[in-house]
């Protein structure tokens, strides 16, 4: 094997890092790879500020091999917006995922973070990632600490057979228009800061890198006594990251032509032929009053209805488990995906994981 060194990517980089990401599948019943067409640095800019994406470069070919991203964003923490690291996107070659490529990485990880450190990051494992887990939360060889904070559960919802509309007495529902964008950023602001990790988001950023390709018509509201109480969002990110699929196993290769000929004459949609991309949206800034699951219920059976019958096949959820929101989430035909969240810090932050209060944590699904 090569000897390997880390740097930091820069534009020049870009189509390197697209194909790496295109090769790296993740395997499974329908295998697929998570992609970042036409520009990998798109898509960072929705996942952070002051991102630093790291390359693995094989020496005697110059090739990058594997790559990693830290970033810095703003977050509530324990109810006040503070700093705080993001750690994703880790991937790697297969002929250089053993544990030596990992630590190194790891300790290119420390000299960043040393250069200009937080107190805490923040990452996410998928549950079936035994591997990554096994060997992430370690604590060797120089490794930061990974502290389990639970299941954070992303299922893919079929947006396909009509539901009933559901309605509240003394509630409406609509979609947004331009005049709301006040209102709606000072909602989301004032209720998620009530839970741990959660983005902090203006709406500034609507125009901004950070929230690309959302605009002000994805966003559904609902309302009581003229008052927003209810804000949920269809963020269609397909011009900049996408998801596609590489090969179906064996059952599913013979079952997708019977299912597919199905959508021809049913609300059902179609498998997409593999090398193509799943047409799909994020849920995103689930923000209700008082965390109410029934508002949260009536709302997203608005957007499902009014989204239903355009391009996407799914949008993808993202909530804690402990959050009293998922269980609406069950009420859905879904593809069930989940990971694990993770506090990440070295051991001279320990007293800054231990001040952590109990507030049910949540992460933007559409910025990781």
């Amino acid at each position: 094997m090569s000897s390997i060194s880390f740097q930091l990517a820069n534009m020049q980089d870009d189509l390197a890092l697209r194909e790496r990401m295109a090769n790296d599948w993740m395997a499974g019943e329908i295998s697929v790879s998570f992609r970042r067409e036409p520009n990998y640095f798109y898509g960072s800019g929705v996942q952070g500020t002051n991102a630093q994406i790291i390359k693995c470069i094989e020496s005697e070919t110059g090739k990058i091999i594997g790559l990693g991203s830290r970033f810095i964003n703003d977050v509530y923490i324990n109810g006040e917006a503070a700093k705080m690291g993001y750690l994703a996107d880790l991937r790697a070659h297969p002929s250089y995922r053993g544990k030596t490529g990992l630590m190194r990485g790891y300790q290119y990880l420390r000299q960043l973070h040393d250069q200009d450190p937080v107190p805490l990051y923040y990452s996410m494992i998928l549950d079936d990632n035994e591997t990554a887990k096994e060997i992430l939360t370690s604590a060797r060889c120089g490794l930061p600490l990974y502290r389990d904070i639970g299941k954070f559960l992303t299922p893919a919802i079929f947006l396909d057979i009509p539901k009933k509309a559901l309605t509240i007495p003394g509630v409406s529902f609509r979609a947004a228009v331009e005049t709301d964008k006040a209102a709606i950023f000072d909602f989301i602001a004032e209720n998620v800061s009530t839970k741990q990790l959660a983005p902090v988001i203006t709406k500034n950023d609507l125009a901004s890198d950070r929230l690309r390709d959302l605009s002000i018509k994805d966003f559904y509201l609902a309302f009581q006594d003229g008052k927003i109480i209810g804000v949920i969002a269809a963020w269609d990110q397909s011009q900049f990251r996408q998801t596609y699929v590489e090969q179906y196993n064996l059952r599913l290769s013979l079952f997708r032509p019977i299912y597919n000929s199905l959508s021809k004459f049913t609300p059902l949609k179609p498998f997409p032929s593999p090398g193509k991309h799943v047409p799909y949206f994020y849920l995103a800034f689930c923000t209700v009053r008082d965390n109410n699951p029934s508002i949260f219920r009536a709302l997203l059976r608005y957007l499902y209805n009014d989204r239903r019958n355009g391009p996407w096949n799914y949008f993808i959820a993202g909530l804690h488990e402990r959050d009293p929101l998922s269980r609406v989430l069950t009420e859905y035909r879904r593809i069930e995906v989940s990971g694990r969240l993770f506090i990440v810090h070295y051991p001279e932050n320990l007293q800054d994981y231990k001040n952590l209060d109990s507030r049910i944590p949540y992460l933007e699904i559409a910025m990781i």
